[in-house]
């Protein structure tokens, strides 16, 4: 299949979850499962891979699934979503739907993922300050993850989507080591 083909579906497999977990009032116990969900197909890629075995029978596919969603405590909308994937073998576009529904649902609920990279941990003071900030330019919910790396020396970067912003020391060295190049 190739990576076109395979977004497409993905993005239909996730249409399709979005709406059977609103009509079953189910939407944010979906949402919360699929990032799980997500965060663990990437964390256990090999036991996902096991699953996409064609050498596997449906029905023990669907055994192992059933085990892991009450091990997860997912919601029948999200073992729902599994055992159709299993039974239309599609288990290996789990990630991608994951992702495509993740998406939609931040976009229908005005929703933002920011990730801020910092020299050293904000207090939680700054943190608030920061995220009420972000929330006005945004004009979004905002969901901060925060990475640390020294190396930027101090300030921040800000990453939503196709949006940066630099604020570094480093950038602001790097650029000012530039123009003194270009002065010489």
């Amino acid at each position: 299949m190739k990576t076109v083909s395979k977004l497409k579906t993905a993005i239909l497999y996730a249409e399709a979850m979005y709406e059977g977990a609103e009509k079953a009032d189910d939407l944010d116990k979906l949402y919360a499962n699929t990032q799980r969900l997500a965060n663990m197909s990437v964390a256990d890629s090999a036991q996902m891979e096991k699953l996409n075995n064609p050498l596997i029978s449906t029905d023990d596919k669907i055994r192992v699934l059933e085990t892991l969603a009450n091990k997860l405590q997912f919601c029948q909308s999200m073992l729902n979503t599994l055992k159709i994937l299993a039974q239309n073998s599609k288990l290996n576009l789990v990630k991608i739907i994951c992702e495509q529904f993740v998406g939609l649902y931040q976009q229908q609920h005005n929703i933002a993922e920011v990730e801020v990279t910092t020299a050293v941990e904000l207090k939680p003071a700054q943190e608030a300050k920061l995220k009420n900030k972000l929330q006005s330019i945004f004009n979004k919910e905002i969901l901060i993850s925060y990475v640390i790396d020294p190396q930027i020396m101090g300030g921040l970067i800000i990453k939503n989507g196709t949006n940066f912003i630099d604020n570094s020391i480093r950038h602001k060295l790097n650029a000012l080591e530039q123009l003194m190049k270009g002065a010489k």
